[in-house]
């Protein structure tokens, strides 16, 4: 839950600067509350301090909880990140509060450029950094940074926009700059990804055979679901910033419902990425199926041996999960695709907004279901 407030602050004010620095004719008409901006501020390190304490609550098993939690916040990476985000969160609250902020230029610089040291403070205690140091760190921020460029930029100009004058304006420099923000996010999410899945059990196994192994525990189950919606994130975005660029001057048509809807999404898949960093890494499938078995989402799917194999292993042992698609999978990749036609005509055509979100839902069931079905 703290994850997911901090993808959310960081969003918002990223957006919302970012937003700040573009000229009037560049965008919308905006209301963003000054105290929003005071609220995320404030809120990211309280919201980043709860693993800190959940980290020292843990570890004091004959200690005292004072004590442990001055360690962990003086000692570990953990603390030591989270003491420089909370001094430069100060500091960018006085920025945010100071007199004619919105219309000094220095002071909006002041204060993304502090926003964007928190950031940094936030990613170099994550998982992929403290696992491979700079190599981590650095795919990581770049992931992060990407996301919350183009979901915060995307969130704030649908919930507080008073209108869509400008929109055409805005779609010239928002398409593109989300185009370089969802590269960019693909490509360094591939690269932390396969930094949070590398399995110790077998130093050998490929990226995709780390990827299967790992549907059989929470992590990888919250994995490709945040895959699969995803595609609904992006499908939403191809049809806001491209198919509908034509509709804009009619006065009936409004596209901030529709970006609203492709930000849900995005709310969805950073509640799933949240969930993960909440999860045990796939690192040892082994020792974390016999310390916790396997995910209930996938028991709830899969009736094959995979499981008990390695619960009633006597010795640790590389098992590796195998993928067999037949009939039942293919159809149901045919229906996912089906939905995907669905869900742009009923965008397109219809332009109904619960017809194609409940589309673009089944499609990602059909889907979701075509991959763990062929489980085996």
């Amino acid at each position: 839950m703290t994850e997911f407030i901090l993808y959310i602050c960081f969003s918002v004010l990223i957006g919302s600067l970012v937003l700040y620095m573009v000229p009037r004719d560049k965008k919308t008409t905006l209301y963003i509350p000054k105290k929003l901006l005071y609220l995320t501020a404030g809120s990211i390190p309280i919201a980043a301090f709860f693993p800190i304490f959940q980290t020292a609550y843990l570890l004091s098993a004959d200690l005292s909880l004072w004590f442990t939690l001055k360690t962990v916040v003086l000692t570990f990476e953990i603390g030591k990140s989270w003491l420089f985000i909370s001094f430069i969160a100060v500091i960018l609250l006085f920025v945010l509060r100071a007199n004619h902020f919105t219309i000094k230029p220095h002071l909006k610089i002041w204060a993304l450029t502090l926003t964007l040291m928190m950031l940094l403070g936030y990613t170099y205690s994550a998982h992929a950094s403290t696992i491979t140091e700079w190599r981590g760190f650095i795919v990581h921020t770049l992931h992060f940074l990407s996301t919350t460029i183009w979901i915060g930029i995307l969130f704030v100009i649908g919930w507080f926009s008073k209108d869509k004058q400008n929109w055409s304006s805005f779609l010239k420099w928002f398409t593109p700059v989300a185009i370089i923000c969802l590269t960019m996010a693909i490509v360094t999410g591939y690269f932390t990804m396969e930094i949070d899945i590398d399995s110790y059990d077998d130093v050998n196994a490929s990226v995709l055979q780390e990827y299967q192994n790992s549907l059989i525990v929470n992590y990888g189950q919250a994995l490709i679901l945040k895959h699969v919606f995803i595609i609904s994130l992006v499908i939403f975005a191809l049809i806001n910033g491209i198919l509908f660029r034509k509709n804009h001057n009619r006065n009936s048509f409004n596209p901030l419902k529709w970006v609203k809807l492709e930000s849900v999404y995005a709310l969805i898949v950073f509640g799933i990425t949240a969930f993960m960093g909440q999860s045990w890494p796939p690192h040892q499938i082994y020792s974390l199926i016999k310390a916790e078995g396997a995910s209930p989402l996938f028991n709830l799917f899969y009736n094959g041996d995979i499981v008990n194999t390695i619960q009633n292993a006597e010795q640790k042992d590389i098992f590796n999960v195998t993928m067999l698609f037949g009939l039942e999978n293919y159809l149901l990749f045919a229906l996912g695709l089906l939905f995907l036609l669905l869900t742009i005509y009923s965008a397109v055509r219809k332009k109904s907004v619960f017809a194609s979100t409940f589309s673009s839902f089944l499609m990602s069931v059909s889907i979701y279901l075509g991959i763990i079905l062929g489980v085996q």
